[in-house]
């Protein structure tokens, strides 16, 4: 994806500061609230800073206290640069009610697109639409060009999520035919790229390059070389991955110049990244190995994939000129660092799943207090037409007092009808009264029972997340030691011990995957992250790590596809969907089988089968395949572990990324297990 520069624009900043002096109050506020906007990206403490000397401002003067809903709009900006999802949400939902206040119409749209944007990098999409569309509504109500391609942008945004990619489309351009009327090169440029990416994704490369070659020339006439070297790169990505590798080469040679130019050694390593790995499809692995080298060399924790990515490769470059040694010594750093990274990405994936619940609760705690107030509000209502009534009572018995005076016959029986009517009115009032305490007291306790139930349920994932991944790390190093062992020279007794260790390493650490992966299926879903992937290479790399157990039970694992086609997927997901087919293809095939693996690429899917010749699925069977904790008819054939959850995990992981799952079989000859899933481009 296309990565922008944070900057901030010095010459605004430093005219900002020195005006405040000497400008009048609402000029202040003004200027406070545009240095909070600056700041937002680079230094967001500046932003809170700025925006709450607005505030405070706003709060001492009562003629421009209507100018408080920008300034917490964008202290709640401030916070949301900072992570702090909560005292956003605050300040936004502060922002909105002050907004219906003061009557503010753009101010109210912008809290809404801006609690929507919140709900939306929560992964709570719902939401995020309801709040976009309703922001979207309000920008069109007041015909203001600016908001409405804002409002359009984060709907396209949201759509490109949902991988609805015609509706994104058709956002997009829309936020690009507005964007044009503006003098802002940067931002359309940013809309254009976003166009060329939705093309690209739809496999309209001739649109796309359309959009790359317009942002091209508007960034050519600024000169900004830092989105020349971007441009360069996406179109280099967009040729690699349709197989034309010497364009590809080309533009990766004219995105690296522009990049060194900018200065920018983010962007210098995502482009010798690229070169590496197009030299490497063409087999020019001298050209390959230079970059990668360069990549591992400039490589900071931010650029810990790139770092990654050039390991791997260096370690199959060195592997294909038959340097095992040190093939296997990338190898290492590689898994050491996807290790790395698969931890990082579960605690962010921890952190995004407590904070959106977190959200999700405040949300609902503002519901529930809207509920309340209405119900005050109602309550209000009631007693002020219980006092009118009351007022026209007494009215009507001063009236009927003249009355008796004057007619003395009637008297005492108006007086009690008049006793009685007030004290069914006052036995009324107790009884309105008993019930609100009721239903106050019930209310309270169903919140403290809801928020104990809740502390249980986030403490009960809490701890089994924690003992599992404890326990899974000595698994590994286990694991890593009798690999180290089996390179030392041992006897056939002690490979034997060796190998039996190693065995129960991995179905140890197979089974708190399974137990990890079980507990997950529960919680939302997490973003769908995808990369490019050789078919081929994936199949064989799948094999490889059962080199052991099908040596053990000397089975041939025949591998049929296509070298160099390229899929796009989420390579975690579909690694575990493989490795849960592929391991109970062994587990329960006889000795001195056979196994084949094979895939291919149709019009608008990809497919992979793996099939066996064990003893096959019963018609039972296939009513509970996929359901958890059940085990079929078929016992391994090598006393091999089976705990019950290999296929419900690979039917719930092939259901998020869109694919379909089909059987065929037939009992004690064979079983055939084929995977389908869309085609995608980035």
């Amino acid at each position: 994806m296309p990565c922008s520069l944070l900057a901030q624009n010095r010459t605004v900043i430093d005219s900002l500061k020195c005006s405040i002096s000497d400008s009048s109050p609402s000029a202040k506020i003004e200027s406070y609230n545009q240095l909070a906007w600056e700041y937002r990206k680079s230094f967001p403490d500046s932003t809170v800073f700025y925006s709450q000397q607005a505030i405070e401002l706003s709060r001492n003067s009562p003629e421009l206290v209507g100018q408080i809903v920008k300034s917490l709009n964008f202290k709640g900006v401030g916070h949301f640069y900072k992570g702090e999802n909560l005292k956003a949400f605050d300040l936004y939902q502060q922002a909105k009610d002050s907004a219906l206040l003061y009557g503010d119409s753009l101010q109210y749209g912008y809290s809404l697109n801006n609690i929507g944007r919140l709900f939306f990098n929560q992964g709570n999409y719902v939401s995020a639409y309801d709040n976009f569309f309703r922001a979207l509504e309000v920008f069109k109500e007041i015909n203001d060009s600016v908001s409405l391609s804002y409002g359009y942008k984060s709907l396209a945004e949201l759509y490109q999520s949902q991988n609805n990619l015609k509706k994104a489309l058709e956002m997009s351009l829309k936020t690009a035919e507005i964007r044009k009327t503006f003098n802002d090169p940067s931002g359309i440029i940013s809309i254009y790229l976003e166009i060329a990416d939705i093309y690209g994704q739809m496999e309209n490369y001739n649109n796309s390059l359309k959009y790359f070659t317009q942002a091209y020339e508007v960034a050519s006439k600024i000169n900004d070389e830092a989105n020349l070297a971007i441009i360069k790169l996406s179109i280099a990505r967009m040729n690699t991955k349709r197989g034309q590798l010497r364009i590809a080469l080309t533009n990766a040679s004219e995105a690296l110049e522009f990049a060194s130019q900018a200065n920018n050694v983010n962007l210098i390593i995502q482009v010798y990244s690229l070169l590496g790995e197009i030299h490497f499809y063409r087999n020019e692995y001298n050209q390959a190995k230079d970059y990668f080298l360069k990549v591992s060399g400039l490589a900071t924790n931010n650029d810990i994939t790139f770092e990654q990515d050039a390991y791997f490769y260096l370690s199959k470059i060195y592997e294909k000129g038959g340097d095992t040694q040190q093939a296997f010594e990338y190898f290492k750093k590689y898994h050491a660092l996807k290790e790395k990274t698969e931890n990082v990405n579960t605690a962010r994936e921890i952190e995004r799943l407590e904070a959106r619940l977190e959200l999700d609760v405040k949300e609902t705690e503002n519901q529930l207090l809207k509920q309340n107030e209405e119900a005050y509000k109602q309550v209000i209502q009631k007693q002020k037409a219980f006092n009118i009534a009351l007022t026209a009572t007494i009215i009507l018995a001063i009236i009927l007092l003249v009355i008796i005076w004057i007619t003395a016959n009637k008297r005492r029986q108006h007086n009690k009808i008049l006793q009685l009517k007030n004290n069914k009115i006052e036995e009324q009032q107790k009884n309105i009264t008993l019930k609100n305490k009721e239903i106050k007291a019930q209310n309270d306790e169903l919140i403290i029972q809801n928020k104990e139930l809740d502390d249980l349920n986030n403490e009960k994932d809490s701890l089994l997340n924690l003992v599992a991944h404890d326990m899974k790390a000595p698994f590994h190093r286990i694991k890593g030691l009798t690999e180290l062992l089996r390179l030392s020279g041992l006897n056939e007794e002690q490979s034997q011990y060796v190998e039996m260790i190693r065995n129960n390493a991995k179905h140890g650490a197979y089974l708190i995957n399974d137990l990890l992966d079980v507990n997950s299926m529960s919680a939302e879903k997490e973003e769908i992250i995808t990369e490019s992937l050789d078919l081929k290479k994936l199949l064989e790399e799948t094999v490889s790590n059962f080199i052991v157990e099908l040596t053990n039970k000397q089975i041939e694992c025949k591998v049929e596809a296509e070298p160099g086609l390229q899929i796009r997927t989420n390579k975690n997901y579909l690694n575990r969907i493989l490795e849960n087919l592929v391991s109970n293809a062994v587990k329960f095939s006889d000795l001195e089988s056979e196994i084949t693996l094979r895939a291919g690429i149709n019009k608008n899917d990809y497919w992979i089968s793996i099939k066996d010749f064990g003893p096959g699925f019963t018609e039972e069977d296939k009513n509970s395949l996929f359901m958890k904790f059940k085990k079929l008819s078929a016992k391994p054939t090598g006393g091999e572990s089976s705990n019950g959850l290999g296929l419900a995990i690979v039917k719930t992981l092939v259901d998020r990324l869109n694919g379909k799952i089909n059987l065929d079989t037939e009992v004690g000859k064979h079983s055939e297990f084929t995977l389908y899933f869309p085609l995608i481009e980035k």
